[in-house]
Order: C-alpha cells, then sequence, then structure tokens
C-alpha cells in the first residue's frame, strides 16, 4: 500500500513537473467533466489566428457558437469599424446596430447569408497593443431568439489579462 501511493505520488510530480514545463494555459470544463492544455502558440504578426471556439448544443444543422481570433491591426478602432462595415455591405449583409463604447472597443450586431443559412451574429472588437481581439458568436436566425442572450452574455464576458 505504501508502495502505490510513493507510485501515485511520484507520477503526479512527475506530470505536474511536465506540465509546468510546457507552459500550456489549462483550458477547464467541469460541465464536460475534463480539462486541457491550449495550444498557445503566439498569433502570427501577419495574420488572423483563431485561439478558441466554443458551441452549443446543434439545433436545425447547425451549432451556435463563439469563437476568439486574434488579429494585427494598428489603426484606429474607428477606422476599423468602417472598414468592417465596408466588408459587411459587399457580402449584403445588414447591421442591426453598432456603438464604440471608448476608443479602443466596437460591439455590432448584424445579419446575413452565409453558405445557404440566414445568420444572426454578434460582435466585440477589441484593440490592444497592435492587435484586435474579435470575439464573434453566430447562430442561425431561427436560433437567434433562443440562444442570443446566452451567447450575448459570453460575449460580453471576454477580458484581457
Amino acid at each position: 500500500m505504501k508502495n502505490t501511493t510513493k507510485a501515485l505520488v511520484v507520477a503526479a510530480l512527475f506530470s505536474l513537473a511536465i506540465s509546468s514545463r510546457s507552459g500550456a494555459a489549462t483550458i477547464e470544463l467541469p460541465l464536460y467533466g475534463f480539462q486541457i492544455d491550449a495550444l498557445d502558440a503566439a498569433p502570427d504578426a501577419s495574420s488572423p489566428t483563431t485561439v478558441i471556439q466554443t458551441f452549443l448544443p446543434a439545433t436545425d444543422g447547425f451549432a451556435p457558437n463563439i469563437n476568439v481570433q486574434i488579429q494585427p491591426y494598428t489603426g484606429t478602432m474607428k477606422d476599423y469599424a468602417t472598414t468592417t462595415k465596408s466588408q459587411f455591405e459587399q457580402m449584403k449583409w445588414k447591421v442591426v446596430s453598432d456603438q464604440q463604447p471608448n476608443d479602443n472597443e466596437w460591439n455590432v450586431e448584424y445579419t446575413g447569408s452565409f453558405r445557404g443559412s440566414d445568420l444572426h451574429f454578434c460582435e466585440r472588437a477589441v484593440s490592444a497593443d497592435g492587435k484586435v481581439y474579435l470575439i464573434t458568436a453566430t447562430a442561425k436566425e431561427s436560433q437567434w431568439a433562443t440562444v442570443g442572450d446566452t451567447l450575448r452574455k459570453h460575449l460580453e464576458s471576454f477580458r484581457l489579462k
């Protein structure tokens, strides 16, 4: 029994040593009963990097989701919003609402068709250190009444450290 306990303690310490050397952040999901080390890699300075995407259960053939993307960007948030709205116009997407609560943040809600589905989006763009953190919530338009408040709440929980 003592040898088993010692072996478990040594194994736990070894495991801790390995995980502390990797430097990876651990994402814990207690509801699902697991944790996983993130694929921590520095964002590419020349292109956007999606760092996390989470999903609600699928209904109507689509899983409502939130993703966080880091984009290199050194311009103003006002310019970022103007450029993005221009891209929406090109896609024939409609802005439902947008606001800029401060110089480093822009919030926008919009709708549009993509790959044959009518979608509803809600985004926060947060600028810091030459990057824009773009947090996007997406659901089918038919799902938005059911999941929109939940997605919006989680979107708003984003904080820079």
